[in-house]
């Protein structure tokens, strides 16, 4: 019996395009995000699908929309699959915040697991919530095909909880999400968890693909 969960990134959104701290704020897809959600559906498509999660944040929701349209498959949302909480740096644009506010913008970039933005999460916090949201797939399901619509930040997470890395220490590196790209997980009949691929962007090559400028 295998168990497949499939890890989607949203479509290209504003708070993407324009290199802003979108977090929990709504941001939804740009005309762009909106095609590449539609390429993501119909590649996905193409094997059963028994159901689909997404974050409750719209740009997560309106990417999993044509696959729920095209499979019918039970959707549900879920405030654990949600981008890690930036807290008071939500609606900065990147260059504002290196500008106004060096010392966080610093600590940011020096991908301290433990530091906390105002108001907001540290990546162990965000770790520990959606690694709690897998476990507990893993523990309800035994075989299917799941997908996961969920946001960048979230999905490097994911993958160091699967890696069973230790929360409080960085690893050295950061994965690439692209926006809409495919992670696949499979769990195989002896209990073996394997990471079948990341950021596979193959169904989007014949749309413009930009760089997020995401900061995990």
């Amino acid at each position: 019996m295998l168990l497949e969960i499939v890890i989607v990134r949203h479509g290209q959104s504003e708070g993407n395009r324009d290199q802003v701290f979108t977090g929990h704020s709504p941001s939804p897809l740009t005309e762009l995000g909106r095609r590449q959600a539609e390429a993501t559906a119909e590649r996905i498509s193409l094997r059963p699908v028994d159901l689909i999660y997404a974050s409750d944040l719209p740009r997560a929701m309106q990417t999993a929309e044509p696959l729920v349209g095209r499979t019918g498959a039970p959707f549900v949302t879920d405030a654990a699959l949600r981008e890690r909480d930036i807290g008071e740096l939500t609606g900065m644009t990147f260059a504002e915040l290196e500008a106004q506010r060096p010392d966080i913008w610093k600590a940011i970039m020096a991908r301290d697991p433990s530091f906390r933005p105002p108001g907001g999460e540290s990546s162990v916090d965000c770790r520990a919530r959606v690694g709690a949201f897998l476990d507990g797939l893993f523990s309800r399901h035994e075989a299917g095909r799941i997908v996961i619509f969920t946001h960048g930040i979230a999905i490097n997470q994911m993958l160091y909880h699967l890696m069973a890395l230790v929360p409080e220490v960085m690893p050295p590196v950061v994965f690439q999400i692209e926006n809409c790209s495919v992670q696949r997980i499979e769990r195989r009949s002896d209990g073996t968890r394997r990471i079948a691929c990341i950021n596979d962007t193959a169904h989007l090559a014949t749309l413009a693909i930009a760089r997020s400028g995401t900061v995990p």
